[in-house]
């Protein structure tokens, strides 16, 4: 015999969600706050990105609100890393390069090659258009003929800075007005510099959910031992909105050049 159970837009259990949610945002110029003020507020002129909009306008019948359980930050650049390196460990060794290949002079001063010694420890991109292989120190990387030369990469490459990125939350408006307050801070999430990818559950607020285990173990030295562990996410009523921008500071004061996807998923109530 089959049971007929209903579904309903209310009374559900947290994360009993009716489909799913994914929305992605690129993140380039759009700045938020002020450096020179310390503040994370949106200021005038200032426009962050949605990321997520739960019918601000009031348009959909079927949204009852959702929840955003997953945030990840991914940036858009990616540089490969080193294929050799020029120290006083390899010095010794034989190398092989093929076009494109990138390598580093560790320590100019294990080079064979006075050119090299005198230009610094550098990065090179090999970009030869047959393969040369020999002693890794005997190779002149000051050559920039386009058979069997190098490209000059410089001291520093393919770095990539600390950026803060800054989540709010608006309630009932299409056209939020910082002056007015209707960007609320829910959180900032600094991804550290050389990572390419950061997940912001650490920073998310909790939610009602509890975890699968009743507390955190004391046997680990947590802080938090004895407190209740819980799930976290962002809970968003019909009409809100969820918005992100680049914290405007250091060599990020006019955005994060570079860019970055911001992610979110969860599901729809």
């Amino acid at each position: 015999m089959w049971i007929k159970v209903s579904s309903t837009s209310t009374n559900k259990q947290p994360l009993l969600v009716d489909r799913p949610l994914f929305d992605s945002v690129r993140i380039t110029t759009q700045t938020v706050g002020q450096e020179s003020t310390n503040t994370l507020f949106v200021q005038g002129g200032q426009a962050p990105s949605i990321l997520v909009d739960m019918d601000a306008a009031s348009s959909d019948d079927n949204n009852n609100g959702g929840v955003i359980d997953s945030i990840q930050i991914t940036r858009n650049d990616k540089y490969r890393g080193n294929d050799y390196v020029l120290d006083s460990t390899t010095s010794g060794t034989a190398s092989s390069f093929v076009s494109g290949q990138i390598i580093y002079a560790k320590d100019s001063q294990q080079s064979a090659v006075t050119a090299v010694k005198n230009a610094g420890n550098k990065y090179y991109k090999f970009i030869g258009s047959t393969s040369v292989t020999g002693l890794i120190s005997a190779f002149d990387f000051t050559n920039t003929a386009t058979t069997t030369g190098y490209t000059d990469l410089g001291l520093v490459r393919g770095q990539q800075p600390e950026v803060t990125f800054v989540f709010y939350q608006t309630r009932g408006t299409t056209t939020p007005i910082p002056a007015s307050g209707d960007y609320n801070i829910l959180f900032s999430k600094t991804v550290p510099a050389e990572t390419a990818i950061c997940d912001c559950s650490d920073v998310m607020p909790h939610l009602a959910t509890p975890g699968i285990h009743s507390s955190y173990a004391s046997s680990t030295g947590d802080s938090r031992a004895g407190l209740p562990v819980r799930n976290r996410g962002i809970y968003l009523e019909r009409g809100d909105r969820l918005y992100v921008g680049v914290y405007a500071e250091g060599n990020n004061t006019a955005g994060y050049t570079d860019g970055a996807n911001v992610t979110a998923q969860g599901g729809f109530f």
